[in-house]
C-alpha cells in the first residue's frame, strides 16, 4: 500500500515539473486566450421512488398454493426430519426456529365422506375444540386465553389461543382453523411460554401474510 501511495507521488510530481518546463521563451507574443464557453446547467433529475423489498422469510403453501403464508428469517423446513408421513388423507408440515425454540404446524385433513363441512361459526369451533381434546393427553392445565374469528379475503378463519404444559414446560398455543376446498386446513404455532411478545409476533406476522385464492 505504501509502495502504491509513493509512486503515484513520485509521478505526479513528475508531471507538474514537466509542466513547468515546457515555455522556457519569453520572446513570443502572448496569445489572448479564447473566451470562455457558457456553462450550461442540466436540471437535477428527482431521485428514483424507493424500491419496495419483498419481506423477509419461509413462504409456506398449502392446498397446492391457494393457501400461503410467510414465517420469519430463522425458521426452517423440518418435516423430513419429524418422520411424519403424509397420504391421501392428510398432509402435513413442520417449521422450526431453533434459536427461539418456536414451532410451527401446517394440516390440511379430508374428512370422512359422510361429514358435511362448512365454514359456520359453530363448525369451526367444534372442529378447533375437537383437535384440543386429541391433544389432552400431551397438554395438561390448558388455558383459553383468546378465541375469535377473521376474515382473509373471502375466507373465515377461527383462531384459539391457550396456555399449557406439555412434559412440564409451559406453552403458548395458537389455532387458526378453517374449511376450504373440503378440507379442514389448520396453523398451529407454539411458542415457549416466557416469551410472550414473540409469540404474538409470529402469529401477527402469519396472519399478516396469509394469502388465499
Amino acid at each position: 500500500m505504501l509502495k502504491t501511495i509513493a509512486k503515484l507521488t513520485a509521478v505526479a510530481v513528475l508531471a507538474i515539473g514537466l509542466s513547468a518546463c515546457d515555455n522556457k521563451e519569453d520572446t513570443k507574443p502572448a496569445v489572448p486566450k479564447p473566451d470562455p464557453k457558457p456553462i450550461v446547467t442540466q436540471p437535477i433529475a428527482p431521485p428514483p421512488p424507493p424500491v419496495e423489498s419483498e419481506p423477509v422469510g419461509l413462504k409456506v403453501s398449502l392446498q397446492r398454493g391457494n393457501v400461503t403464508f410467510l414465517l420469519p428469517a430463522g425458521f426452517s423446513d423440518q418435516t423430513q426430519n419429524s418422520g411424519i408421513v403424509n397420504d391421501s388423507k392428510s398432509t402435513i408440515q413442520r417449521f422450526l426456529d431453533g434459536k427461539t425454540r418456536q414451532s410451527t404446524v401446517s394440516s390440511e385433513v379430508v374428512p370422512p365422506d359422510d361429514m358435511k363441512l362448512n365454514t359456520s361459526d359453530k363448525m369451526l369451533k367444534d372442529l378447533t375444540q375437537s383437535i384440543i381434546t386429541e391433544l389432552a393427553d400431551r397438554y395438561q392445565n390448558i388455558k383459553t386465553t383468546k378465541e375469535e374469528n377473521f376474515i382473509v379475503g373471502k375466507q373465515k378463519f377461527h383462531r384459539l389461543d391457550t396456555e399449557q404444559s406439555v412434559n412440564g414446560q409451559k406453552v403458548l398455543s395458537t389455532f387458526v382453523l378453517t374449511v376450504l376446498n373440503k378440507r379442514v386446513v389448520t396453523l398451529q404455532m407454539l411458542s415457549p411460554a416466557k416469551t410472550p411478545e414473540a409469540h404474538q409476533a409470529l402469529v401477527q406476522r402469519i396472519i399478516d401474510t396469509l394469502v388465499v385464492k
